[in-house]
């Protein structure tokens, strides 16, 4: 006897299941069942008939950072027994249907190899790049493939929200969504529907980004303007390396400055969690010889690290140092790797603090900040100290 499964989904959602659409923008704030809805679609389509399901999102470094893991929660939650996962893909042992999980950011050549894809998911997808977009588009061929955007608008000029919504594109499907949705089916905790309110009254600015899905202004981001290169020119001159410690919640970061054209030159050299001061210090002495300025709130690690032989300093911190340190930065020139895809994120995701209002504070979000600290603890070596007494302008190390 055929066991019946129920898949529930928002008939909000339906027109997922059609054919005469190319691609889909299904975008809204927190709790708006975008990336659950979708994931279920894609699997109830696995099941139908043999499907090449392609999962992207902008920066992938592991499995662990696709959409595997949800995908995977599904089929057990559902029983779905005639799915096998792999430690990199997901097969329906009866019909063939597979999935595969693929970063968009700095692999291109990766991304065109993949042949026959019938279905794209492209989640987080405020955070993909209009070079990503080049690429995708033109591989995603087989006729009758279908492209999916699941995201929360980020800032105004998301390129995929420009592309669809903005510009619009022929066959394109529109779907805006929001917590509603999920009080409407009794889907919604009381626990996340405490927390809207609270936003909702207390933190109007907040709400309407969260829950509702409104783009931050352009004014938020606090780093703008920065060119990616392919690689690090010969002529470039390595002249520091900035370090932000982590070890269990946060990763520590190392990021290599370079002098190039007037201009300055990033490139991630590490961005990892767990890793002791041993380690860290292995990594440097493996790396070009190069003055390190490291978080100054950790003199003990500093102090290891001169033991394995590192020439660390630390940053010199002070009353408004980060709104300095951060606008020092802001007055360069900055290009950055590509293959620094941590900072790349971080890039996108630097943003001011808002208050209550709505209002833009000029502090840093205390988030995707780690390779943005390492950037401005190495940049702060490069500041002048200006002496009143004397006023004369001085290197702050040399």
């Amino acid at each position: 006897m055929t066991k019946e499964i129920i898949i529930a989904i928002p008939t909000e959602f339906r027109r997922l299941f059609d054919n005469n659409w190319r691609e889909a923008a299904v975008y809204g704030g927190r709790y708006s069942l975008k990336s659950h809805t979708v994931a279920r679609i894609l699997l109830i389509k696995a099941r139908l008939k043999k499907t090449r399901i392609a999962c992207f999102r902008e920066f992938q470094n592991s499995i662990a950072d696709s959409s595997y893991q949800l995908l995977a929660d599904l089929i057990k939650l559902y029983d779905l027994r005639d799915f096998e996962l792999t430690n990199n893909s997901i097969i329906n042992k009866l019909n063939g249907s597979d999935f595969i999980f693929k970063g968009l950011w700095n692999n291109e050549q990766s991304i065109k190899s993949i042949e026959g894809i019938d279905i794209a998911w492209v989640e987080e997808a405020q955070t993909v790049s209009e070079k990503s977009l080049e690429v995708l588009t033109p591989t995603v061929r087989k006729e009758g493939s279908q492209i999916i955007y699941t995201y929360n608008r980020l800032v105004e000029e998301d390129p995929v929200h420009k592309r669809l919504v903005l510009e619009g594109r022929p066959n394109s499907l529109i779907i805006n969504v929001n917590y509603d949705i999920a009080e409407k089916y009794g889907w919604l905790p009381k626990v996340i529907k405490d927390e809207i309110e609270d936003d909702k009254k207390n933190r109007p600015g907040l709400y309407k980004h969260k829950w509702l899905g409104e783009p931050f202004s352009s004014e938020r981001k606090i780093y703008k303007d920065w060119n990616v290169i392919d690689e690090i020119p010969h002529e470039a001159r390595l002249e520091r390396y900035g370090l932000d410690f982590g070890y269990s919640n946060d990763p520590t970061s190392i990021v290599a400055i370079y002098k190039y054209n007037n201009g300055y030159i990033l490139d991630e050299c590490l961005y990892q969690k767990g890793l002791s001061n041993k380690q860290i210090a292995d990594v440097f002495n493996n790396l070009p010889k190069a003055l390190v300025i490291a978080d100054s709130a950790e003199p003990k690690s500093i102090d290891e690290l001169r033991m394995y032989g590192v020439n660390v300093l630390p940053c010199v911190k002070g009353k408004d140092s980060i709104q300095q340190g951060v606008q020092y930065v802001q007055d360069q020139r900055i290009s950055i790797t590509r293959r620094s895809v941590n900072g790349w994120k971080e890039y996108q995701n630097y943003l001011w603090k808002i208050d209550a209002n709505g209002r833009v504070v000029n502090v840093p979000e205390d988030i995707f900040n780690h390779f943005m600290d390492a950037v401005r603890y190495g940049f702060d070596s490069f500041k002048p100290i200006i002496t009143n007494q004397f006023k004369t302008t001085s290197k702050a190390f040399i």
